[in-house]
């Protein structure tokens, strides 16, 4: 008896490959795109219904938020996407289920110190931290199923279950805000339980939800990316929130709304930004680009980057104050006063976009832990002597500089590592001396 013929498998051409990827980057780019205006049309919202004291508040509450999630996704997602994207959807999707467990356990603990720490707190933001504590794992679970998705190659997941939350919160916001009952907790209260609910579909549409269980062992396993991703986060994401709060409490909460503001006018490239690194990252760790080729790549990135940034910056600068006044009321005046210092900032991240996104998707935990290294501090002290100096401005123009002095040292690193690691076997050999390391 003769065994049946296996099916013949046809590989696709490159024609196909390259309209697949392009399919791949067009979903990505809008998810960026309608998270990036949900969250502008948010804080517009936000912004009109609280005095500035109040948007304040939420800007805190929010800049916590921030901090935590940037956490999760750089100890969480980021050995996800490095460590098993193109692994076969069975090996992914295991993964994928440990790792959003470890995002809710990590939201927990999290969760909880926030709300310990909103409890202490004697200022008009306790009640905001406790609420942002409490929802916590919800949204930690909604912002790690969007970039499973997005990491699995399917894209069009992570933008329906975004559109969810999207369109969740902004009635949400309306209504509380149509209804006399607007402060900083009952907003964040709405935004935290659509968010709660749009993660709870994402479970549905990938087949299964978080696994608690396996979340710690999972966690163990990716420990030598761990150890210098942790280390990365606290020097440049934590100090970058850690500057915000310090910011609060030496200057005020109106200054943090400031600044709160300019970040939410300048959002579209942020939305770029996102949307390159989320596409970007998982496509250059399924190829391995190395040498030469990589380099080309990053560069590419960065020039996208910083020629947007320069031109969407430079009409920013020339709206007429009577139109930012009739988007953001009082919180304009503040917010144009440091949009030019905040700019500055985000040319300077996206000339070293390119060199950051290589060290990332190509698994350089090490080294991107020295290249941040020195970011965090400047984060922290520049910020602090410009708020000394200059007010407002100052602090924003000191966060800024703190950018410009870490791209050359990114880029250095890069071209170094490139030169080095230029064939996949001498990249193997490094991922293996880390693991020992």
């Amino acid at each position: 008896m003769t065994s049946p013929t296996p099916p013949l498998v046809v590989p696709p051409t490159r024609r196909q490959q390259v309209v697949k990827l392009l399919g791949r980057a067009g979903w990505t780019t809008g998810d960026q795109v309608l998270v990036s205006l949900t969250n502008m049309a948010l804080n517009v919202l936000v912004a009109n219904a609280l005095s500035k004291e109040g948007f304040g508040t939420f800007a805190v509450a929010f800049a916590v938020y921030s901090l935590i999630v940037g956490g999760s996704r750089a100890l969480i997602n980021q050995p996800l996407v490095v460590r098993y994207t193109g692994d076969g959807d069975e090996r992914f999707h295991e993964a994928a289920r440990s790792s959003t467990g470890a995002g809710i356990l990590l939201g927990i603990g999290a969760g909880l110190v926030t709300a310990v720490v909103g409890l202490f707190t004697t200022d008009g933001s306790g009640p905001a931290l406790i609420v942002i504590g409490l929802l916590m794992p919800g949204l930690l679970l909604q912002d790690l199923w969007r970039l499973a998705f997005i990491a699995e190659g399917k894209p069009q997941r992570a933008v329906t279950i975004d559109a969810i939350w999207a369109v969740g919160q902004l009635v949400a916001v309306a209504a509380i805000w149509g209804t006399g009952h607007a402060t900083a907790s009952t907003l964040l209260l709405a935004w935290g339980l659509v968010a709660l609910a749009s993660g709870l579909v994402g479970g549905r549409l990938f087949g299964g939800g978080p696994r608690l269980r396996s979340a710690w062992p999972w966690v163990l396993q990716q420990r030598d990316l761990v150890k210098y991703y942790l280390a990365s986060f606290l020097s440049v994401l934590g100090a970058n929130q850690l500057a915000i709060l310090l910011i609060a409490g030496i200057g005020s909460a109106v200054i943090v709304g400031s600044l709160r503001a300019a970040q939410v006018v300048l959002g579209p490239l942020n939305l770029i930004g996102y949307a390159l690194a989320a596409f970007a990252t998982p496509e250059i760790a399924r190829r391995g680009l190395r040498g030469r080729r990589a380099l080309l790549v990053g560069l590419g990135l960065s020039a996208v980057m910083v020629a947007v940034q320069l031109a969407y910056g430079l009409v920013v600068l020339a709206v007429p104050d009577r139109w930012g006044e009739l988007a953001f009321s009082d919180s304009w005046d503040g917010a144009r006063s440091v949009l030019g210092a905040s700019l500055v900032g985000l040319v300077a991240i996206g000339a070293g976009f390119g060199a950051s996104t290589l060290l990332i998707a190509l698994g350089f935990a090490k080294q991107t832990f020295w290249t941040n290294l020195v970011l965090g501090p400047a984060l922290i002290a520049f910020s602090l002597v410009g708020l000394q100096l200059g007010g407002a401005y100052g602090a924003a123009l000191g966060l800024s500089l703190a950018q410009c002095v870490v791209t050359p040292i990114q880029w250095v690193m890069v071209v170094r590592l490139m030169r080095r690691h230029g064939t996949g076997d001498d990249l193997a050999a490094a991922e293996a001396s880390d693991r020992t390391a």
